[in-house]
């Protein structure tokens, strides 16, 4: 009757408790500047009647250094800011702008011709413009059944 020996179980708050010390221990180190290696941008996706329109923030990053690509109907966009250099008796109060890779890959929700598409940087908004593929004609497969068994005569 092994439904009767007591067993060690799962302590999920235990595991919490952990997880929170682990975590405070490393945040509340005063000497340590957290600053991710990427993060993801975020985006706004509409499309209209011809194009599916791809809007991001990326503020302080030039057009050179922004790379977008389309791969069958995934958008990946990537850039990096440079941090600009830090001077020796520099005051800071708050430090919140981040610096380092930035980079988001989205499903775009429907086929483009990416060899069409258009990317304008304006004031720090990266806009990009992708039209729509007009989807191909409909083929039908003819569906033909097998003989699973062959009958005995």
């Amino acid at each position: 009757m092994s439904w009767l020996v007591p067993r060690d179980f799962f302590e999920p708050f235990r595991e919490i408790d952990r997880m929170m010390e682990r975590m405070n221990s490393w945040l509340l180190q005063p000497d340590r500047e957290w600053q991710p290696e990427s993060f993801t941008l975020a985006l706004n996706v509409r499309e209209d009647e011809n194009d599916i329109i791809v809007e991001t923030a990326i503020p302080g990053v030039s057009e050179e250094d922004i790379d977008v690509k389309v791969v069958g109907d995934m958008l990946t966009i990537s850039a990096e800011s440079q941090r600009e250099q830090e001077r020796e008796g520099d005051g800071w109060y708050v430090r919140e702008l981040r610096f380092g890779k930035f980079e988001r890959s989205i499903r775009l929700p429907t086929e483009v011709k990416a060899d069409k598409a258009e990317a304008e940087l304006e004031n720090g908004i990266l806009t990009i413009r992708l039209p729509k593929a007009k989807p191909g004609p409909l083929h039908r497969i003819a569906v033909k059944a097998k003989k699973l068994l062959a009958s005995k005569n």
